[in-house]
């Protein structure tokens, strides 16, 4: 155990393939010196490099980190993802886009031209093409898509970490090792897009399913269009001010509109179609299905009314979370799923996009914050941290040791209740965890959602000022 210490005090990253149980097994003490010095190398590392981190830290006179807490005021509210100007993609203006991204990232995009792009996907597109980036975008209801710079290594990793939890979250190999024994992979959804949920696909199939071939997906030639999910939020966002639409749309849009929508009518034969290709090629295997809840449950539904019930074989793993997703659902929609799918074995997750790391549910139902992630709990009311005291609620914020292009420093828009400073949970694991339920604050408030960052809080006003000046 003090080898595994060692090298993760040496090297967070190494975090990604060594077995994940182990993570939960270190001493309250070790933890907090893992998070300290972690702290210390990433800000000492990526400050020079990326401007944004660097104005911060200026405006906050923070030079060094002397105790975790000095983190907290270098903490991004997760808006800085998507702080760029509306009119950059209202005007097609990818150039000044992709200026404001290279503020966020160390990894250089300075040879990309993006000044005859007039789609996001298509700007997407040439990110993947010419940069080590594999750009992922995260819904947004305004329109305002956020953008997070993981590189192609960090998605890799992601990946390989995954079916690392996998295998040793229960303890050291008692889980599926889909890495050295492929497994059909199953997903109720795009094969292809940059949303967060599609970015890690092409990768799954390779390491997991081993080939095209041993994967299932609902919409096997669809992407799941960026420019739709930014154009269908900026026409909510309208609708919400009183507004008839939001003026001249694209044409290019127009199509991939119309082309989604034509996808829509044919959702119905398109879910009798997986289902009988899910039957037909997997039925009674052992498989691995990752989507989150609520898709799930919809999937079940439709299955169960048709009287269609345990599908896979009992050795068959699903990767889930996201709980509800604000989505009317029966009290036994868990029970539905499972006994739809065939199997009960599930491994439930609570992370953000922006995170390499996922909070694992145990047996208790609390959520594992592994230990290559710092967490702070901060006042909504001042942005300050919180004790490090079980029990205590507020607004949770962490900062991702695993990245090492990008500040992973997130502030989120989630309370929750964080234990497992001074007591372990039941379950035997150390360190810190999330005991349900987690809640966004937009729905406490009643939709408002104001963060305020500990600090100075105008120092954060500054750098956003800052990062949106790079791109002029």
């Amino acid at each position: 155990m003090n080898d595994y210490y060692e090298r993760l005090l040496a090297d967070p990253t190494s975090f990604h393939d060594a077995c994940y149980d182990d993570g939960f097994r270190l001493s309250i003490e070790q933890i907090e010196r893992l998070h300290l010095e972690g702290a210390r190398k990433r800000f000492a590392e990526l400050r020079p490099g990326l401007s944004v981190l660097d104005k911060l830290a200026h405006e906050q006179g923070i030079d060094a980190i002397g105790k975790i807490d000095d983190i907290a005021p270098l903490l991004f509210p997760h808006t800085v993802y998507k702080s760029y100007s509306i009119s950059y993609l209202e005007r097609a203006r990818f150039d000044k886009l992709t200026k404001w991204l290279a503020g966020l990232t160390t990894t250089d995009i300075s040879n990309v031209d993006a000044s005859g792009i007039v789609s996001i996907d298509d700007w997407l597109d040439l990110l993947d093409a010419e940069t080590p980036l594999t750009v992922a975008h995260t819904s947004g209801t305004t329109g305002k898509l956020s953008f997070v710079p993981r590189t192609k290594i960090q998605w890799r990793q992601t990946i390989v970490h995954s079916a690392i939890i996998l295998r040793d979250w229960w303890g050291p190999g008692t889980g599926p090792d889909i890495l050295a024994n492929k497994m059909p992979i199953i997903i109720p959804g795009y094969r292809y897009g940059a949303a967060a949920q599609q970015r890690g696909n092409g990768i799954q199939i390779e390491l997991y399913a081993g080939g095209q071939d041993n994967a299932l997906f609902m919409y096997p030639d669809s992407r799941f269009s960026a420019d739709v999910a930014s154009l269908a939020g900026r026409l909510r966002a309208a609708e919400a001010r009183g507004e008839a639409g939001i003026g001249d749309i694209p044409p290019v849009l127009l199509e991939r509109r119309d082309a989604l929508l034509a996808l829509e009518k044919r959702r119905p034969e398109d879910v009798r179609h997986f289902f009988a290709e899910a039957q037909r090629r997997f039925g009674g295997k052992d498989v691995y299905v990752t989507a989150m809840w609520a898709i799930l449950f919809d999937w079940a539904e439709e299955g169960l009314k048709r009287g269609i019930k345990g599908i896979f074989g009992p050795g068959s793993v699903l990767l889930t979370g996201g709980g509800r997703k604000g989505k009317e659902m029966p009290d036994d929609w868990r029970d539905q799923v499972l006994e739809f799918l065939g199997f009960d074995n599930f491994y439930e997750m609570y992370a953000t996009s922006e995170m390499m790391g996922l909070c694992m549910m145990c047996e208790n139902g609390n959520y594992h914050v592994p230990p290559i992630i710092v967490p702070f709990l901060l006042d909504p009311e001042t942005g300050r941290p919180l004790p490090r005291k079980d029990g205590t609620t507020g607004r949770f914020a962490g900062l991702d040791l695993m990245p090492q292009t990008y500040w992973a420093g997130l502030i989120t828009g989630d309370e929750v209740t964080i234990s497992g400073w001074q007591t372990p949970c039941a379950c035997g694991r150390t360190g810190p965890h999330v005991v349900p339920p987690v809640r966004r604050y937009s729905e406490k408030e009643g939709g408002d959602d104001r963060i305020v960052c500990a600090g100075a809080p105008e120092a954060h006003d500054r750098a956003l000022e800052f990062l949106a000046e790079l791109s002029m």
